[in-house]
């Protein structure tokens, strides 16, 4: 954490919106672009080059996913806070970045004071989604990948009920040493 304005990284494949978010970000005293980018392979060269506090990331840019381009940079400047911004809240993007090392996921409809929070938050060490991301990664937590018998399994096991308990309320018997159906 540098002790100055907090240093950003902007990858984005718009120009447009690289420089309303450079516009939006310089404006205020306690933080400053010092990159930008337009893929994610230039993504990833940028913060190595100029080593951000920050990288404000767009999703979905060209030259590679971005959990891969996440992963990348996490792997080449793992100090580097990792926003990621994107106009969906699609759960498998959300789920992909955060697990690849993002630690803050705003959608584009956001303010530039939720904006500046984020990056405030993630810089501190934090971790902030915003509130659609923040749905569907609860969605993601709260629906585990079981199939329904290892739910119904789990479920008995929650209830206290012993192996053989579970065995003969799923009709499953013993034979020979193996369970047998």
């Amino acid at each position: 954490m540098s002790n100055g304005p907090i240093r950003i990284l902007i990858a984005d494949d718009h120009t447009v919106v690289r420089e309303g978010l450079s516009t939006m970000i310089n404006r205020g005293t306690d933080m400053c672009v010092v990159g930008e980018a337009a893929d994610w392979p230039e993504a990833v060269e940028q913060v190595s080059v100029h080593r951000p506090d920050i990288a404000l990331l767009d999703v979905r840019m060209p030259g590679m996913s971005a959990s891969e381009g996440v992963a990348e940079i996490h792997r080449e400047c793992p100090e580097v806070g990792i926003v990621m911004l994107s106009a969906f809240d699609a759960e498998e993007d959300v789920y992909g970045v955060m697990q690849a090392g993002a630690s803050g996921f705003m959608l584009k409809s956001c303010s530039g004071t939720e904006l500046r929070e984020c990056v405030r938050i993630v810089h501190s060490g934090g971790t902030l989604l915003g509130l659609g991301p923040a749905a569907k990664l609860a969605e993601r937590i709260q629906a585990p990948e079981l199939t329904g018998r290892q739910a119904q399994i789990l479920q008995l096991l929650a209830e206290g009920r012993t192996n053989k308990e579970i065995g003969d309320a799923l009709k499953i018997t013993r034979r020979h040493g193996k369970a047998a159906r």
